[in-house]
């Protein structure tokens, strides 16, 4: 039985580093044990604890993507053929988050990372947002993109604010010490996104 639950769907993002984004399936878990085993990478993509050496085993690594993969699309990323890291567009999992929004709203976040380091501070990330962006407000019909980082990761805050999102709030992260002083929640919302790209 595989691990990963997959998809049939692939995302074209063209552009200068010709992105595409495929469905992540069991073939891509070699890639996803050497990203999830290296501290740099998940320093940026865990947040909470401080620990700079964390590094997860490929146990938990099968545990993460096969819960996750249940209720999100996940997608192997790939920049000019080269597999470079993964994303996801999830089901809002945290009650204290969709309690905030109507019954029925649909609601969902984007999670990422870019486990090959040299493809860091290349614009990757920001692409790869407008991608899922697109994908979930203009095909999947999303109400609500919500998503979520932490103050001390600010090219995480600047990829989301290019892309439209507002940041609606903040909570305190607790207790301290953490990496991070602030859980930070942006928002972007169908009618919004279409308004900017003029499709309504």
């Amino acid at each position: 039985m595989p691990v990963i639950q997959s998809h049939p769907i692939t995302l074209y993002g063209g552009g200068q580093h010709r992105l595409v984004l495929r469905p992540l399936t069991d073939e891509h878990l070699p890639y996803l044990y050497r990203w999830c085993a290296d501290p740099q990478v998940l320093y940026w993509t865990e947040g909470g604890t401080a620990e700079t050496n964390l590094s997860y085993d490929q146990k938990m690594v099968q545990q993460i993507y096969g819960t996750v993969s249940k209720n999100a699309l996940c997608f192997l990323v790939e920049a000019q053929g080269e597999p470079i890291g993964e994303c996801w567009l999830q089901k809002m999992n945290l009650p204290q988050v969709q309690s905030r929004y109507p019954c029925g709203t649909d609601v969902r976040r984007i999670d990422m990372a870019i486990g090959e380091k040299h493809w860091w501070n290349k614009g990757v990330g920001t692409r790869m947002i407008a991608l899922l962006a697109d994908f979930a407000f203009c095909r999947e019909r999303v109400d609500v993109l919500h998503c979520i980082c932490e103050d001390y990761n600010k090219r995480s805050c600047r990829v989301w604010e290019k892309n439209g999102f507002t940041l609606s709030y903040t909570q305190p992260l607790l207790p301290q010490p953490q990496k991070g002083r602030l859980e930070c929640h942006y928002t972007l919302t169908r009618q919004a996104y279409l308004q900017s790209r003029k499709l309504i």
